[in-house]
């Protein structure tokens, strides 16, 4: 088996054996002109560094940067992100000048991209990303929470792992009518295939449901059944149970 990401002029190869991974090189290269930077290690902002078993994808440089564009990489970690309790509000606390109000939007932006490799901060990212039109103090300071939590995680990534199980278990879940400002609902799912999570998002909904959570679980269900679909391309003996929770 193998897989081929193409970015721009950038190739990466993964292969289930490495000498199919040479011969692919050898072919191309009597097409193309490449050159071979050997494994992987860094790759559009985000580092993969191999670890037992697997291989584990972190944004630490990235997560450095942003914390110094910002000035706070003297800034006092904590080790909690907001609480899922914690409601924000667009007519809450004093609006941001033009200036803070656009480099609000820029670090948030940035936030959404370390969402690739730490699904833990994608709830508080979601948060904060509904009020970009019009930020305020209090949503101000709900990033700078995000960002001293990313202070004490930087090392923190995505890991892969090798595991001889197909099992695509799902799970969902969604807070009903739970925005102050429309009563909208967030909701999010996790899919994972074997002990690896494959897929995760927290999704606001456009419209007030009776039941958001069916919503949710019905979208999971989507989901499972493209992967189930997918992963039926394996060979007769591998197991593709499937198990919703």
């Amino acid at each position: 088996m193998m897989f081929i990401l193409v970015y721009v002029d950038d190739i990466i190869v993964a292969s289930s054996t490495r000498d199919a991974t040479s011969v692919l090189l050898q072919d191309l290269n009597k097409e193309l002109a490449l050159k071979d930077h050997g494994d992987l290690n860094y790759f559009l902002g985000i580092e993969v560094n191999k670890v037992k078993n697997g291989i584990l994808l972190t944004q630490e440089k990235y997560a450095n940067d942003v914390l110094r564009r910002v000035g706070m990489m003297s800034c006092k970690p904590v080790s909690t992100l907001l609480s899922t309790s914690e409601k924000l509000s667009a007519n809450e606390d004093s609006p941001l000048g033009p200036s803070d109000a656009t480099n609000y939007r820029i670090v948030v932006g940035a936030l959404q991209y370390l969402t690739l490799t730490r699904p833990d901060i994608s709830y508080s990212v979601n948060k904060v990303c509904q009020y970009l039109h019009a930020p305020t103090t209090l949503h101000w300071a709900a990033v700078k929470r995000i960002l001293r939590y990313m202070k004490h995680t930087t090392k923190l990534g995505f890991k892969i792992c090798r595991s001889s199980s197909s099992l695509i278990t799902a799970f969902s879940d969604a807070d009903w009518a739970g925005c102050l400002d429309d009563r909208r609902s967030t909701g999010g799912f996790a899919v994972f295939l074997g002990a690896n999570l494959i897929s995760w998002s927290y999704v606001t909904r456009i419209l007030v449901r009776v039941s958001d959570t069916i919503r949710i679980g019905y979208d999971t269900y989507r989901i499972r059944y493209v992967s189930d679909t997918r992963i039926r391309t394996f060979p007769k003996n591998t197991d593709t149970g499937i198990r919703l929770g």
